[in-house]
């Protein structure tokens, strides 16, 4: 037979030529064999040796072989306890079998007889220590995780309670079960006071409709993603004050019911800074195009100022005074569009606040004619694809406004201004989508990972800011704009600007 390792069995009589005997039977067939006289013996070699079945006698001087097996069970239950007895006695077999006894074997023994209860007694030890160690596997394992749970809920707690963003949980009905130490700071209640009120708590009066229907789709679409943001969120606090969040909202189910878990990071601080750098940005764009403009005028009123001053020489005849009055209308009116257009382009707004529905094709426009009449772009190709149909966003002219621009001019710039600049208002997934594609220097991986940094530029000293891709990164996350961005070196450039829904 093959084993692993030979058993060890422990022969307990208290006459030597019946161990010696049967350990010459049990030695030849490869068992390692221990010999013990009485129970104490018997029990200290069950301590220091892995004892694998133990062969006993039942009539001993002493503790008999009933007691030896009770002991041995106590110790390791594990160890089948063949009983020997030259008596069989029903009431002793009774005994034996209360207390577990393997087998029990009535003298004379014969190799046959116990050799077989052996060889099913070490079958019975290996299939007994394979459950034991599965089940002490299964108990560390649990064990182990027991305490791995037990550790990240102590450190989640105190996340939860040292984090400065807000975290809430709330029922399928929309009720507040849970929140953290950051929401009570924030919102200025006790926690007896927002634990049990609904979410609509936290939401101001003109948002309440925007905001829960937006709750409702998350609860009930039927999609496996169960996470939804909501950017640049208004909510209110105790006192009436009025703070923007950035929200991620998870569902998920716990005993049969739907949860919903909310991490809000405010955000009001982060959108003054925006605000101030959106500005002075704004501020530094209209500078240039006014330049750029103001070239334009010159150029115009030139050719006024020269045609009218030959109309009004004392031989000037008709046909030449025409041509002033044509030459003076037509850079009139060319002076009138180009300061509709600026208007348009710099007129005030809220940084997201201000919204109203625009139609992305007038908006990209209104931007392209500027730039068609200045210097600026004057020498690229700009090639505008129009929507089909009318596109429709929520959102501020002035902010969009001010995103297009700096794409445009970072395209232009990337063709040293003379290169092809295609603009395309159209769809992706549904969304409301403008694709401005160069074909221009194109990005390393380097500088696409570096665009949207504030004061990052390529350009020499003194020819550009820095804050151009990042003032429109600001805004296009006030407004939940996507920017996504693919380029190549030497081919160009595509910037697709996917907005959050399509009205």
């Amino acid at each position: 037979m093959t084993r692993e390792r030979n058993p060890n069995v422990l022969i307990i009589d208290d006459e030597a030529e019946i161990r010696t005997a049967l350990e010459r039977v049990i030695s030849r067939e490869g068992y390692h064999v221990f010999l013990a006289e009485d129970f104490e013996s018997a029990m200290r070699i069950v301590r220091d040796y892995a004892v694998d079945i133990v062969i006993s006698d039942i009539l001993m001087g002493g503790k008999d072989g009933i007691e030896v097996a009770r002991e041995i069970k106590r110790y390791n239950s594990n160890i089948p306890v063949i009983l020997i007895t030259g008596n069989p006695q029903l009431h002793t077999a009774e005994e034996a079998l209360r207390n577990r006894v393997f087998d029990y074997i009535s003298k004379p023994v014969s190799r046959q007889n116990i050799l077989a209860a052996l060889e099913s007694a070490r079958k019975e030890k290996e299939d007994r220590d394979r459950k034991s160690k599965k089940i002490l596997k299964a108990v560390r394992e649990k064990t182990h995780l027991a305490q791995q749970s037990k550790d990240l809920n102590y450190r989640n707690s105190l996340i939860l309670e040292t984090t400065g963003d807000c975290v809430i949980t709330l029922d399928e009905d929309l009720y507040i079960r849970g929140a953290n130490e950051a929401t009570i700071r924030n919102f200025g209640y006790e926690e007896s006071e927002i634990v049990g009120q609904q979410i609509t708590l936290l939401i101001s009066e003109e948002n309440k409709e925007a905001y829960l229907e937006r709750v409702a789709n998350l609860m009930t679409r039927k999609s496996d993603h169960n996470i939804a943001r909501l950017h640049n969120a208004e909510l209110v606090g105790r006192d009436g004050g009025k703070f923007n969040f950035d929200i991620s909202v998870c569902r998920y189910e716990l005993n049969g019911k739907t949860y919903y878990t909310g991490i809000a990071r405010d955000i009001t601080q982060k959108n003054i800074i925006s605000e101030k750098l959106i500005d002075a940005e704004r501020r530094a764009f209209l500078t240039t195009i006014a330049s750029s403009i103001g070239h334009e005028i010159n150029n115009a009123l030139t050719a006024i100022q020269g045609f009218i001053e030959v109309a009004r020489l004392p031989d000037a005849d008709e046909p030449i005074k025409d041509k002033a009055i044509q030459v003076t209308w037509n850079q009139i009116t060319k002076l009138k569009n180009l300061t509709f257009n600026l208007l348009q382009l710099g007129k005030p707004g809220d940084s997201g606040r201000d919204r109203e529905t625009l139609d992305l094709n007038e908006v990209v426009e209104s931007v392209i004619e500027v730039f068609r009449k200045t210097t600026r772009l004057k020498y690229c190709e700009i090639v505008f694809n129009r929507s089909s149909d009318k596109t429709s966003v929520h959102s501020n002219a002035d902010q969009l406004s001010l995103l297009f621009s700096n794409i445009f001019l970072n395209s232009a710039d990337a063709t040293e201004n003379k290169g092809r600049i295609e603009i395309t208002v159209g769809e992706k997934n549904h969304h409301p989508m403008v694709k401005i594609k160069d074909n221009g220097v194109g990005m390393s991986k380097e500088i696409m990972n570096k665009i949207f940094q504030p004061y990052f530029t390529t350009k020499k000293t003194g020819q550009g800011t820095g804050l151009g891709m990042f003032v429109a990164k600001e805004i296009a996350d006030i407004f939940g704009i996507r920017i996504e961005i693919e380029s190549e070196l030497e081919k160009g450039t595509e910037f697709r600007l996917v907005f959050p829904d399509k009205l």
